[in-house]
This record gives structure tokens, C-alpha cells and sequence, in this order.
């Protein structure tokens, strides 16, 4: 990014605190400018509809003008900020409730297998793992917006779309502006996407009906 030495001021017009990005209105050159948390120089700061701020212009990788090195001006900062201490993220609370998803999924895909149900439960085993996927995403968001230093391991997401959450992951990046920006991140994804596509391939062929046939033991 690029910046200018003279700072100017603005106010915000537009912010989406779960995804961490805003718009502001610059006084200087009546432009409106996008600005995201990262860029604050406070890192604790929580900016809200209507704070004015003092930044600095610059530029995105793709030459566009955004405001950079955000703070609030003199008068907001007299202003009493949110506590967001108290809204902090239980992440050990998502970890729980993962090891509770999968078991309940291993059961539903041993079962589905030894009914030979597996191409009509597919889809339901996708929905929900992609829910979860979508959620877990959010969790992460919302601690990674907070400052917080703990924050759900990059594997544990990782899993989820390999079980079938890729399409929750892959919603959940667009949407929430998550992980998209990690290039080992997103080879990873999208080598977990190729798989499941050759695996629901293997699935739906001949071959792998057969395979099903011969693991299910309560089918006709």
C-alpha cells in the first residue's frame, strides 16, 4: 500500500463490524474512502457509525484510494469506547461443539454406510458440515476482529471442508472476508475442493457403487 505524509479527516458513514471493514466520508476531498480494522493504529480501536476519524490516503494493490493508519480524532477519543473485553470469543466453546459434530457425523457416515445409503445421505452430510463449517468461520472472524490471541487452528478448518464444508468455507470467505488472503491457506482449500469433487466422482461411478454395495451389511 501507499500512503501520503498529510493527514486528513473523515467520518465514518459505513461499517460492518463482523466482517471488520467500513466506508468513510474524507472533508478534505468529499470522496468516500473504504478503510478496514487491520488499519487502525490503535489496534483495540472499534470505530461506529458517525466517529470521526484522522487518517492517512492511500492506495490498494489495485491502485484504488483507501484511508490508512486510522485514529480517532481528539473529540471522539473523549468519547467512552465499547468494552470489548466483556465480548470476547469462547473459542474453547467451538472447540467442544467440534468434537461433538464430528462424532455425531462419523456415526451418521458409518450408519449410511452399512445401510448402503451413502449417495442419498451425501447430500444432507454436506449441508450440515457445511453449516458447521460456515459457523466455525465465524467464530474465528469475530475473534480474529477482537484482537484476541487465541483463534481456531487453520487445520481444524481445514477438516471441515474436507468432510464435505467446502461450500459453508468457501460462502464464508466471500461473505466474511476470511482467509482469503492466505495464499498456503487457500492452495490448501482448494486441493481439499479437487479431492472432494474426485471422491463424490468415485462415488457416483460404478466402481464405487460396488464399493458401497460390498461395505453395506443391512441393505438389500
Amino acid at each position: 500500500m501507499q500512503q501520503s505524509e498529510q493527514p486528513r479527516t473523515g467520518r465514518v458513514v459505513y461499517w460492518q463490524d463482523v466482517k471488520g471493514f467500513g466506508f468513510l466520508f474524507c472533508q478534505q476531498s468529499q470522496q468516500k474512502l473504504f478503510f478496514h480494522i487491520r488499519d487502525f493504529v490503535t489496534k483495540s480501536a472499534r470505530p461506529k457509525l458517525g466517529d470521526e476519524v484522522q487518517f492517512c490516503p492511500g492506495t490498494d494493490k489495485r491502485g484504488r484510494p483507501i484511508a490508512i493508519q486510522l485514529q480517532f480524532t481528539e473529540a471522539d477519543k473523549q468519547q467512552p469506547q465499547p468494552n470489548k473485553t466483556s465480548q470476547s470469543i469462547d473459542l474453547g466453546y467451538a472447540e467442544d461443539v467440534s468434537l461433538y459434530f464430528r462424532s455425531g457425523f462419523l456415526m451418521l457416515l458409518v450408519i449410511a454406510l452399512l445401510f448402503g445409503s451413502l449417495p442419498f445421505v451425501l447430500p444432507i452430510l454436506y449441508l450440515e458440515a457445511s453449516l458447521f463449517t460456515y459457523w466455525l468461520y465465524q467464530q474465528d472472524k469475530a475473534a480474529a476482529i477482537s484482537g484476541q490471541v487465541q483463534r481456531l487452528p487453520e487445520e481444524s478448518l481445514q477438516l471441515y471442508s474436507l468432510i464435505g464444508g467446502w461450500p459453508g468455507a468457501l460462502l464464508a470467505q466471500k461473505k466474511l472476508a476470511h482467509k482469503r488472503r492466505k495464499f498456503r491457506f487457500q492452495r490448501e482449500f482448494w486441493l481439499v475442493v479437487l479431492g472432494n469433487a474426485l471422491l463424490i466422482a468415485w462415488l457416483l461411478s460404478q466402481h464405487g457403487q460396488e464399493f458401497i454395495g460390498r461395505l453395506a451389511l443391512f441393505g438389500s
